[in-house]
């Protein structure tokens, strides 16, 4: 049988969220920009969750 002060209380676990927000950048020409940039809820960048991507602009229609 465990006494009372074998039990350790665990540190409280939250569950925090990555939000994006997608940007498209009008290019003159055939292709557009698209930006997507992952925040965490300190608002500072994500290492290797944002990107950036060059479309056709009827591609990139998809993220406005």
């Amino acid at each position: 049988m465990k006494s009372n002060n074998m039990i350790e209380r665990l540190e409280d676990r939250r569950l925090f969220s990555i939000s994006t927000t997608t940007t498209v950048v009008k290019v003159p020409g055939p292709t557009d920009t698209v930006v997507i940039e992952a925040t965490n809820p300190a608002g500072n960048q994500v290492p290797g969750q944002s990107s950036t991507l060059v479309l056709s602009n009827k591609d990139a229609k998809a993220f406005r």
